[in-house]
């Protein structure tokens, strides 16, 4: 497997955990105010997610210029 192929299956899980967590932040906002201690916790997991995918997507765009 090459490496674009090998950042694309990975863009696609990290794709896949992100839109995961924007479930999460959600699910939590419809549950509020239960469980409103664990609003940055969850935005956290939200954040970093989809910054790893952005990340990546970049990585991806530079490897598909050079």
């Amino acid at each position: 497997m090459s490496d674009r192929e090998m950042l694309i299956a990975e863009l696609k899980k990290l794709s896949s955990k992100a839109l995961q967590a924007k479930m999460d932040l959600h699910d939590l906002s419809e549950e509020l105010p239960l469980n409103w201690t664990s609003i940055m916790a969850v935005a956290q997991k939200a954040h970093d997610a989809y910054a790893e995918l952005e990340r990546r997507s970049r990585d991806l765009k530079l490897m598909e210029k050079a």
